[in-house]
């Protein structure tokens, strides 16, 4: 293959040619005995289906390597914004709807002008609707557009000047929450959950999980992985510097730019890297990057990443040492960026939704052939985020952070602070990106230089918090997809929360807010309805409020979405378009959504006659009722259930889905007993005071083991038979025979 040796962006100064990518050691401002380094690497955790590490504080490695090389390995979000309150009139003061209305303006108009401070705004105030009535008579009123926490607070204050009012207060938004099924993700991933330090993704999961996107990892390129693979698009290797016997930077695959990213390793021997240095195995810092912004969620291995569903363009830009060309990193971001860079490299089909730099390097300003590359980027509508840097100082003296439109993040611990090793000051935002004790897990190889298995790992530094926030751009744009670039970053500046720790220099806006980010944007963009969704929504309009995105197709079985302010319209050209929402849509998300276990809805809800209702999917049910909640009824048990009456038969309503159990079996639990189901036995009701004693004895996985068939009943006996014996009932005895 042709090597292109230090190549530059058409009309770009060629003056950085040989610009290298420092990548420097931990500032020494830091003393390694008081704050570890990042680039400490927890070891790689066990398969998936072991118990993954409690903390990752534990015989953590210490090589001396480079600062965003990071080895490493859980409060409540803030949020609040909504478009809604709740407005409750004092008994017997109720307005008349157009006093009503007047009360609304009045208030809106009021809260504008004075706001959560006092000080008048220049924006008109919001349009307010009233909408729906709740509890007790109060009504639902809806604004045009979304208010962030203090605004809400100011309408709802404004509101309950007027003496009609008893009460108001902002409608916020919640619902149940799709959290991933992945080993790892309940136990290690702290800077996913809905806590003090962590992100609450699954708040914003509900309304996007990245599909229809692609986020492009520019850096050492990526391995196999099997939380990896399914997500990894064809991407490309532009490291030029191959000759023998140079080992910083160097690409280790024989050639110079190729259609093959896949990492070759990072490690060097002692004094390979500079003089002193001691030997350093390969970080597969890339793949750790890659797994932390888009891991494949939901498929019960390993990690979540947070846009589980997006697609990874691997973009290979560094090399040995974990080192590379400014050069090559520029060309790579415009090549992600789907700019064509010639020299026979083809124009990439993919263009990158985000490209993430988990990189820095020591320098006064932006090098002017990376800022054309950022520039390139951004005119194509790509996004690019960047590492704040390790070095404990002012970002602005680090690029890429210091690059004119980037998204440049600082990194949190899991305590909500600022990490003691980020760049602070002239930053965007904050994500998590932990510290030896509580590092970020996710996907990374085996092989302490060459690629062996794919494995997980927790690391730390900006290198996590960076490709985190490439995450969450990812979510932006799938929920609202005409956003420019410079409108993610608003909408992410706009949401972010403050730190609840301290940040010593500044971290920016604050925290990144996922929920609240994908819920602005949604509402803000204004989406148009079509076809089957768009006639199913004019049909059901009060139900579904108005769209939140655009129509999204592509899913499989070539099935089309749109999400709406309460729910989502889903359709295939077999099923047709029904809608799903609420706590049904919750257990539907559980088992997989379109994808898992039910596959798309064939019906919309029905109600069952005592206050409950079930939704029926290509391959099973939701059932729910306010007393058991939402649970998936499907194969073998589902149809046993359907046999015994279904809800209003002798079982009654599920308690919760189906659960695994011995010999490869499971069980669900309802109301008035039990199925349980074996590959050798089949699915068979037990209750009763034959479920009793079936249960007294261990239940499936005691002496008794699964039932072989159903209960039979004849003159005045009830009797079942189960592997290892029978169980009969008779005038109030239970006799038990075993083998």
């Amino acid at each position: 293959m042709t090597s292109f040796h230090g190549r530059v962006l058409p009309g770009a100064l060629s003056g950085l040619l040989a610009a290298v990518l420092v990548l420097a050691p931990f500032a020494a401002t830091v003393p390694a005995q008081a704050r570890p380094r990042p680039g400490h690497t927890v070891p790689a955790a066990p398969a998936p289906g072991t118990a993954p590490p409690a903390s990752a504080a534990t015989t953590a490695q210490h090589p001396p390597v480079p600062a965003d090389r990071h080895r490493a390995g859980p409060g409540e979000p803030a949020g609040g914004g909504t478009d809604r309150v709740v407005v409750k009139f004092r008994a017997g003061a109720t307005p008349a709807p157009r006093a009503r209305e007047r009360v609304y303006r009045a208030a809106a108009e009021r809260a504008e002008r004075d706001g959560a401070t006092g000080v008048q705004r220049p924006d008109p105030a919001p349009e307010l609707e009233e909408i729906a009535e709740t509890v007790g008579a109060a009504k639902v009123v809806a604004a045009d557009e979304f208010l962030d926490a203090e605004e809400a607070e100011a309408l709802a204050g404004a509101l309950e000047q007027d003496p009609a009012v008893e009460y108001a207060e902002p409608d916020h938004l919640v619902g149940v929450a799709s959290v991933p099924d992945d080993p790892y993700y309940a136990p290690s991933q702290w800077n996913l959950h809905p806590t003090r330090a962590g992100l609450g993704l699954p708040r914003a999961w509900d309304r996007a999980t990245g599909a229809g996107q692609t986020i492009a990892i520019v850096d050492t390129g990526i391995t196999a992985h099997p939380d990896l693979d399914a997500q990894v698009l064809p991407g490309y290797d532009f490291v030029t510097h191959f000759e023998p016997g140079v080992q910083r930077g160097s690409a280790r695959d024989g050639d110079g730019w190729d259609p093959d990213p896949r990492d070759e390793g990072d490690h060097a021997g002692a004094d390979e890297c500079r003089p002193g240095a001691a030997a350093v195995p390969s970080s597969w810092h890339g793949t750790h990057t890659a797994g932390t912004a888009a891991a494949r969620g939901g498929n019960a291995t390993g990690v979540a990443g947070v846009a589980y569903d997006a697609r990874i363009l691997p973009v290979r830009a560094l090399g040995a040492c974990g080192e590379g060309y400014v050069s090559d990193i520029a060309v790579a971001v415009a090549w992600a960026a789907g700019h064509d860079v010639g020299s026979g490299v083809p124009v990439n089909p993919h263009r990158a939704t985000v490209v993430n730099l988990s990189l820095s390097f020591l320098s006064g300003s932006c090098p002017a052939v990376l800022q054309e590359a950022v520039d390139r980027a951004l005119s194509a509508g790509t996004s690019v985020v960047v590492a704040a840097g390790n070095h404990d100082r002012d970002a602005r003296t680090e690029s890429p952070a210091n690059c004119r439109g980037v998204i440049s993040v600082a990194a949190s611990t899991a305590y909500g602070t600022r990490a003691p090793y980020s760049n602070w000051g002239a930053v965007t935002l904050t994500a998590p990106g932990g510290d030896v004790s509580r590092p970020v897990w996710s996907t990374t190889n085996s092989g302490a230089t060459r690629p062996g298995a794919g494995s997980y790992a927790g690391k730390y530094g900006t290198s996590m918090a960076s490709p985190t926030v490439a995450g969450v751009v990812a979510l932006l744009r799938q929920a609202a997809p005409g956003l420019t670039p410079a409108q993610v970053k608003s909408h992410l500046v706009a949401t972010a929360r403050p730190l609840p720790g301290q940040c010593p220099g500044g971290c920016g806006a604050g925290l990144v807010d996922p929920a609240a980010a994908v819920s602005r944007a949604a509402v803000q963009q204004g989406h148009a309805t079509r076809g089957a969704i768009g006639r199913l929504h004019e049909r059901i309009r009060s139900a579904t409020g108005e769209p939140r995105a655009p129509e999204l197709c592509g899913l499989p079985q070539g099935g089309c979405s749109q999400e709406f302010a309460r729910g989502a319209i889903y359709w295939t050209a077999a099923t047709g378009a029904h809608w799903v929402h609420g706590a049904v849509r919750g257990a539907w998300n559980r088992s997989g959504g379109v994808g898992g276990h039910l596959g798309y809805p064939r019906s919309g809800e029905r109600g069952d006659g005592a206050g409950g209702v079930h939704q029926s999917f290509q391959r099973g049910r939701v059932v729910w009722s306010p007393g058991t909640g939402a649970a998936v009824l499907r194969g073998a048990i589902g149809a046993r259930h359907a046999a015994t009456g279904g809800e209003q038969g002798v079982l009654g309503r599920p308690l919760g889905d189906e659960r695994g159990g011995p010999a490869g079996g499971a069980h669900q639990a309802f109301e008035r007993g039990r199925i349980l189901w074996s590959p050798a036995t089949g699915a068979h009701a037990v209750r009763g005071a034959i479920g009793r004693a079936h249960a007294d004895l261990g239940g499936e996985a005691g002496r008794l083991g699964y039932p072989v068939g159903q209960a039979r009943s004849s003159g005045g006996s009830t009797v079942q038979r189960f592997q290892g014996g029978t169980v009969a009932y008779r005038q109030g005895r239970t006799t038990i025979s075993t083998r």
